[in-house]
């Protein structure tokens, strides 16, 4: 198995605009809690899809939910809804919605059980913990 690594601090080349920007903010809060790059993947398909989110978005602002014309929904409509789908799975994924929040904590909660854990504080218990 490949040595586990905190993830790359810089972006990928191939990641651009807001998918560049999103990468860069979450690196470090995941280093910080301990995200080894096994999860590269994973964030850069969540930047990605962050990405397509706000381009279908700007599209479906620019030309509306329903062309005036012809009647049919846009299709960035359902590019949008799946682009927002993504990005809540791979943030679960990632540990950054509440409900996977909370998965850790009870996790942590579980190994207060531990006799080697008894003595540390929950801080200290999250920083033991790789993701």
């Amino acid at each position: 198995m490949a040595e586990q690594k905190p993830l790359q601090a810089s972006a990928p080349r191939h990641l651009k605009h807001e998918a560049r920007s999103m990468y860069e903010r979450l690196v470090p809060i995941l280093n910080a809690r301990g995200t080894t790059n096994v999860s590269q993947s994973i964030l850069e398909q969540y930047c990605m899809s962050y990405r397509i989110s706000r381009l279908a978005y700007q599209d479906i602002e620019e030309q509306g939910l329903v062309n005036d014309a012809t009647g049919k929904k846009n299709p960035n409509v359902a590019t949008y809804e799946n682009a927002v789908k993504n990005i809540r799975a791979l943030g679960n994924d990632l540990g950054l919605s509440p409900a996977s929040q909370v998965a850790i904590q009870k996790l942590i909660i579980e190994s207060d059980n531990d006799d080697e854990n008894e003595s540390l504080s929950f801080k200290e218990r999250v920083d033991n913990m790789k993701f």
